[in-house]
């Protein structure tokens, strides 16, 4: 049994680690980690439980901090406390319908204010949420609360999301323009999850009677998949448990695990010449240089950039030494140079745009699918199995070609309302000059 006895932290409990902390737990444990492979007089069975009793960090903690580290090359960054870690009220069907309503008005020359999104939620999507929780969400979308050239204030979106969108979708135009034989074919992909108790929350009903449910939403299976215009791509799902029971499913993903299915089964199931379009989440946009200079030690920085036969003065500071890293670290998307390799490109979304990738839509089909099909005698296995019925049965080539077409419907929108936008502001600008 192991004897060391634990330190007293002078943390205050539930306090998050800063940066420097982490560094240094992991700096611990690489030493007692060395001691246990080399077979030191100290016994070290378990180096992780014994750089908990030195730090007085949990072993958990220690366990995720030297996993990003060494998948990663720096330490997890510290999320706000607090329930951040949920789902967002706001699903991703509804940013679309918003952003629609903010335009529309923004057309008839009307502002856009927090209460008017607010009442929309009501009515369409039946969600009642605080006005500031609507605000923070707008925010996230790329709003902004700005007066206008002559209606004092509303909403407005940042020029820098317009202009990602509108970079989007010209490079899917210049494709589509092209020979069918220089064309490249769109896949869609994205990852979703799926409780064990998702069901349907309305039913007739009378008022003597009450459905007995099972509390709680229950387990999750994770899954990803891809999704082409005749189809579903075959050989590209994937599917797992979730181990976690707090947050939403990108948490249950990392880099490793995207970078395998990526590379062993989404690669080898598609056609040549592929536009891969995705979403960019954090494991998703993972560099080749996967660090982060503000988390380096100023002989880190300095060994960094002697290793790669870069110039640097014994004279600079941290600064200097972290601006000249980041300079000329390979900031490229792993998965980008890999589709490269297999003749494929990688096209990102824009920020805060579901509404434009079709395999949303998907994942609204076959969900319904098995919220119909669920009982209280439904394990968590059949759920997984209503999950890929539902995927073999309903996600028909017909079905995705609809689909397709109706988020072609969206993206042209977009092109016309930005354009209009545009020239709007160009006509306004003399004005608020003068």
């Amino acid at each position: 049994m192991d004897e060391t006895p634990r330190v007293e932290s002078p943390r205050k409990r539930g306090r998050p680690l800063t940066d420097e902390e982490k560094w240094m737990v992991y700096h611990v444990f690489t030493a007692l980690a060395e001691k246990h492979v080399a077979g030191s007089l100290e016994q070290i069975d378990d180096p992780y439980q014994v750089t908990s009793q030195y730090t007085g960090v949990g072993r958990s903690t220690v366990a995720t901090i030297v996993k990003a580290v060494r998948e990663e090359g720096r330490v997890p960054q510290t999320r706000t406390p607090g329930n951040r870690l949920q789902a967002c009220a706001i699903a991703g069907p509804a940013e679309g319908r918003i952003r629609d309503f903010i335009f529309s008005r923004h057309r008839q020359g009307m502002i856009c204010s927090t209460p008017q999104i607010d009442a929309l939620l009501r009515e369409e999507f039946a969600l009642s949420l605080h006005e500031r929780t609507i605000q923070r969400h707008l925010k996230r979308m790329g709003f902004f609360w700005g007066r206008t050239p002559s209606h004092g204030r509303a909403l407005q979106e940042d020029a820098a999301i317009r202009q990602q969108r509108h970079d989007y979708l010209h490079v899917l135009r210049e494709n589509r323009q092209c020979p069918r034989t220089e064309r490249y074919t769109e896949v869609y992909l994205d990852e979703s999850f799926l409780h064990h108790h998702h069901r349907r929350q309305f039913s007739w009903l009378n008022e003597d009677e009450a459905i007995s449910r099972v509390s709680g939403k229950g387990r999750r299976w994770c899954f990803i998949h891809a999704l082409r215009q005749t189809g579903l791509v075959e050989g590209a799902f994937l599917i797992f448990a979730a181990k976690h029971g707090q947050g939403d499913y990108h948490r249950q993903f990392d880099a490793t695990r995207f970078l395998q299915w990526y590379t062993d089964q989404l690669l080898p199931a598609l056609p040549s010449r592929c536009f891969i379009i995705l979403d960019r989440c954090s494991f998703h946009t993972v560099a080749r240089d996967a660090l982060n200079p503000s988390q380096m030690r100023k002989a880190e920085l300095q060994a960094w950039l002697t290793e790669r036969n870069l110039a640097w003065e014994s004279h600079w500071l941290c600064t200097r030494l972290r601006e000249e890293v980041d300079r000329h670290r390979d900031k490229e998307p792993l998965i980008q140079g890999i589709a490269r390799e297999h003749g494929h490109q990688v096209l990102f979304l824009p920020v805060h745009h579901p509404e434009l990738n079709p395999i949303e839509f998907v994942w609204a089909v076959v969900k319904d699918q098995c919220a119909q099909e669920y009982s209280n005698t439904t394990s968590f296995q059949d759920q997984r199995t209503h999950l890929e019925q539902g995927f073999a049965t309903l996600i028909t080539p017909e079905y995705c070609t609809q689909v397709y077409a109706h988020v072609r419907a969206i993206e042209e929108t977009y092109w016309e309302t930005d354009l209009l936008l545009d020239e709007e502001g160009a006509e306004q600008a003399p004005a608020e000059e003068c």
